[in-house]
């Protein structure tokens, strides 16, 4: 519907809007767009050259097609923008939306897309005003409230061809899956990185971006050497994009692989580096959970009172933030595991009593799992073994419900040497062949992240024990 009326203005039905000689062609031009793709398959080639040759005025929903297409605001080719007020203001509005966006000041594109929601706007206005907020909401890591807004938007784009919008909301999209450690968050992103790889011209930032979501879906399941095997294909895809975060979360990612490799020099670096960009991009939730991780590799090392510095000030930042989902619930299980090691039994069940409230309240199960676990092996020096049992088993239900198979079998190694040492020698060696299945399924059904990329899967053992 939307094609025919944007057809209809060739045929002498609708006034076209003046615009300045040369200004299409030199925005498309800038934008390194061809004739066809400034079109979108909303006009024809031929309509956006006669344009550009001065031959006809577009109409108000072509002209926003062509400021859409090349990024550029609609003023730029008004002739006379204060003839226009009605048409150049609520382009500043998004404007102002995008602005907000790119320097990352993720409370004022909530506050401002909400309030522009209020408003009468066009399809396609309300789509880019869902777009922003639903991006925006991920960033700061309120999922469910991106799925109210990246649907509609990513529906929008599609039925109307604009592809790159699409797949940005796509991606988008499959990260605030990712947050609720969904399993169809994966194929949701792998499905935008396939069309992303269709886009012409080249989108490498958008591509960076979502090989680096997946890699960071990867860390979450633990699947590390795939993890770095996308983070590998990100920097290589983010190589001509000079994002100085986007490169910090890049060496966060890398360095938490590594850590979990057991590789803690390289970690610390790639860690170290994080922590410094992070701080040049004044990312404070970023630093506090590169500090949580720190005291994650130093705890796993065994240096107790270097890991509970960084966990403790990990945690300090989460409560002045107010970082619950993917921040809190974290530090306080690793504070947990800091005192259950330092035998510090009442402290360790304050921690993970807390850490298991914050996991309930934001649905994050991978906290809970981690959580049970590590009561599990409290419960276990308490002796009580019953409930150190149903602890185990309710981490291993988890785990198998959200298809985590990496932590899954991690969780039976723990619960199998902790069998192995209390003497229960039969019920050990089930849960030890029951990981060593997992590790033998995964090892022969990892998926690939693209064609275009199998490269970097195929380098990864050379790479990660160089």
């Amino acid at each position: 519907m939307l094609t025919a009326m944007l057809d209809r203005k060739y045929r002498g039905r609708r006034k076209g809007i003046a615009i300045r000689d040369g200004s299409v062609r030199q925005a498309r031009l800038e934008a390194k767009l061809s004739l066809a793709q400034v079109a979108a398959d909303q006009v024809s080639r031929t309509a956006v050259h006669h344009i550009e040759n001065g031959r006809v005025k577009p109409s108000l929903e072509t002209l926003r097609l062509i400021a859409r297409q090349t990024r550029k605001p609609i003023e730029y080719f008004l002739l006379a923008p204060h003839a226009h007020p009605g048409l150049a203001e609520p382009h500043k509005d998004l404007d102002q939306l995008e602005h907000l966006t790119a320097v990352r000041d993720f409370d004022a594109v909530v506050t401002l897309g909400h309030t522009l929601l209020q408003r009468r706007w066009s399809d396609e206005g309300a789509a880019v005003v869902r777009f922003h907020l639903g991006q925006a909401h991920c960033r700061l890591v309120q999922p469910h409230e991106a799925l109210l807004h990246l649907p509609p938007a990513r529906a929008h784009f599609e039925r109307h061809g604009l592809e790159r919008l699409a797949v940005e909301a796509l991606d988008w999209e499959a990260s605030a899956w990712g947050l609720l450690e969904d399993p169809q968050a994966v194929a949701l992103a792998n499905q935008a990185l396939e069309r992303c790889f269709k886009l012409e011209p080249r989108q490498q930032q958008i591509e960076a971006r979502i090989l680096g979501h997946l890699a960071g879906m990867h860390v979450v399941a633990r699947s590390w050497l795939l993890a770095i095997s996308y983070y590998d294909a990100a920097v290589e895809a983010a190589s001509a994009v000079k994002d100085l975060l986007q490169l910090a979360k890049m060496h966060h990612g890398v360095g938490v692989a590594y850590q979990r490799l057991r590789q803690p020099a390289r970690a610390r670096q790639h860690l170290d580096k994080a922590l410094s960009l992070y701080s040049i991009e004044s990312d404070q939730s970023a630093v506090y959970r590169v500090e949580n991780d720190l005291g994650d590799l130093l705890l796993q090392e065994g240096h107790l009172d270097a890991a509970e510095e960084h966990l403790l000030k990990a945690l300090a930042g989460a409560d002045e933030l107010r970082m619950d989902r993917r921040g809190r619930g974290v530090v306080l299980a690793n504070l947990g595991d800091v005192n259950l090691r330092k035998g510090r039994m009442d402290e360790a069940s304050r921690y993970l009593t807390e850490a298991a409230e914050v996991g309930a309240a934001t649905g994050e199960r991978i906290v809970l799992a981690v959580v049970h676990g590590l009561f599990g092996r409290l419960e276990e020096r308490q002796g009580d073994i019953h409930a150190a049992d149903y602890r185990f088993n309710q981490a291993i239900q988890i785990l198998t419900e959200l298809e985590m198979p990496d932590r899954l079998r991690d969780c039976h190694m723990d619960y199998a040497q902790v069998l192995d040492d209390r003497g229960d020698v039969r019920a050990a060696a089930r849960h030890w062949r029951s990981a060593a299945q997992i590790g033998k399924s995964t090892s022969l059904g990892i998926p690939m992240p693209n064609q275009n990329h199998e490269t970097y899967i195929r380098r990864e053992q050379g790479a990660i024990s160089s």
